[in-house]
């Protein structure tokens, strides 16, 4: 075998005089080099000029999943990853012309297929008459730093996208912003200058102060959900009172060719579910005005259907709109996105699913939405009829 030869070697280069050390003398024995090389964290082989391994140490055959008489014969391609097998063979022709190879990424392939990355060294050994007669290859297993290397990138990855998304929040909040400003203005001028009348002016005003109230709550629901401090007060509210309330209260919106209807199960008109009242009422009101705003002729419908078995409760708004385009639907629920969906002249913030689909994870819940086969679309909102007293987004 190769060891006898090995330690040879080892003999040669490394036994001296004693050297002491704080725990008395010892001598660099052929038998305390070995359990070096055996015992050492580092992947160590050493392979002839056609790279068939001569020897390993006991690492490199626990890495790669063989045992080392299965390992000694074979060539070192053979745990080689495909996408580095050119590498390595450039890497022994270096180390054929130098005498050795310094700091080499390489990847390598365990016996069960798995692949890790390394960091190669070799150097050459020689006989007593000054013979090449191996290489001793050292790979230092790179996992741990790679998946390092790769979870601190994927971090700066997310803090550009962030930085990005938050100066597009910026710049569209900011424009958002001053909608509604100009218009203030504008009716507070056409009144001063005595252009429209004092009642026309106001209703303009109130118009556009709500609008801007709302876009003002909207960004405020946003930073707090972003900095997970939105809070939630939970409390027993009996279901059919709470969409009884929305519908009445949006039926005012509609315009005389549209209809809005109610329909809640049996079970669903007595059930009382655990949530946050004002906030499910601002998901379910923020829908039901998109449905509306959306929809120029033909019906609404709100739906509560109840699965106790599941605990679980679904509302759906259906609408017979215009539908949400196709590439809108993926990206639904971002911030802005429904700015750019349906009629240009529609106002709204644009924030209203981002906050939705907030409200409704914190909740356990879903929503989620797709287009009527027969046109329109519909929203669903899923939620658990038991859960906890109070959540933090």
């Amino acid at each position: 075998m190769f060891d006898a030869f090995r330690l040879t070697l080892l003999s040669q280069k490394y036994t001296g005089s004693p050297q002491k050390g704080q725990s008395g003398e010892y001598s660099r024995t052929p038998e305390l080099l070995e359990n070096l090389y055996d015992k050492s964290p580092i992947l160590h082989c050493i392979v002839n000029a056609d790279g068939a391994i001569l020897d390993c140490n006991e690492m490199y055959a626990t890495r790669t999943g063989y045992s080392k008489s299965e390992l000694i014969g074979m060539p070192i391609f053979h745990q080689v990853s495909s996408n580095s097998l050119v590498a390595m063979h450039e890497y022994l022709e270096v180390w054929e012309k130098r005498g050795r190879v310094e700091n080499c990424e390489i990847w390598m392939r365990a016996r069960d297929g798995t692949v890790f990355p390394a960091l190669l060294n070799a150097t050459s050994l020689h006989d007593k008459q000054g013979n090449i007669v191996g290489c001793s290859i050292m790979l230092v297993d790179e996992t741990d730093i790679y998946r390092t290397k790769k979870d601190i990138e994927k971090a700066n990855e997310e803090l550009k996208l962030k930085e990005q998304l938050k100066n597009e929040f910026i710049a569209i909040a900011s424009h958002e912003l001053r909608t509604p400003i100009q218009p203030l203005l504008g009716f507070a001028l056409l009144a001063k200058k005595g252009k429209i009348t004092q009642d026309a002016a106001w209703d303009g005003v109130l118009r556009e102060a709500r609008r801007l109230q709302q876009l003002a709550n909207d960004i405020l629901d946003v930073s707090r959900i972003e900095s997970s401090s939105l809070l939630y007060k939970m409390e027993k509210v009996r279901i059919s009172e709470l969409l009884e309330g929305v519908a009445d209260s949006e039926r005012a919106n509609l315009t005389k060719d549209v209809t809005l209807n109610l329909v809640i199960d049996e079970t669903g008109k007595e059930l009382e579910v655990e949530l946050d009242r004002s906030r499910i009422t601002q998901v379910i009101t923020n829908i039901v005005g998109n449905a509306i705003k959306f929809t120029q002729k033909g019906s609404i419908k709100v739906e509560g259907r109840t699965f106790l078995d599941k605990n679980k409760i679904e509302i759906k708004i259906s609408d017979t709109g215009g539908g949400i385009p196709e590439y809108v639907l993926p990206k639904l629920f971002g911030k802005f996105v429904t700015k750019s969906v349906g009629e240009t002249n529609k106002n709204g913030t644009g924030l209203g699913l981002f906050i939705s689909k907030a409200i409704v994870s914190a909740h356990g819940g879903e929503i989620y939405a797709y287009n009527n086969a027969g046109g329109g679309a519909t929203f669903t909102v899923a939620l658990p009829i038991e859960q906890s007293k109070e959540m933090i987004s």
